[in-house]
């Protein structure tokens, strides 16, 4: 899978202004302009990473765990319903880095929009 950067008009998708003060704070400025300038997906998609935090859970050894998840969240900026789903990334809490960024492909994008485009 690969990261498709486009300059077109037609493609206004980005990350939401919370998902980018997050990489902003964790990236250099050359890496920082790549993630801010990204587009992709249908006009008005907005992008949004966002780490939850699950009820502990008690092992058999006595152990307490918190387990985190990290999801990519998919939003429609004028959508009246407010409609947002959600794309699981991982079973932990990922960095802000370019790791992170180069997991938002063509297909992911994708996937989300279908999602959203069910609920409407």
């Amino acid at each position: 899978m690969q990261i498709s950067l486009t300059d077109q008009n037609s493609f206004n998708g980005r990350f939401s202004p919370q998902t980018l003060t997050k990489f902003k704070a964790a990236l250099d400025p050359k890496e920082f302009k790549a993630v801010k300038n990204f587009k992709a997906g249908k006009k008005y998609t907005q992008i949004d990473i966002v780490t939850i935090q699950r009820e502990p859970k008690r092992l058999s050894s006595g152990i307490v765990v918190i387990p985190k998840e990290t999801f990519a969240e998919f939003s429609n900026t004028k959508a009246k319903a407010g409609i947002k789903c959600r794309i699981k990334l991982a079973d932990g809490e990922l960095p802000f880095d370019m790791n992170t960024f180069k997991m938002f492909t063509e297909e992911l994008i994708k996937r989300g929009e279908k999602l959203i485009a069910k609920f409407k």
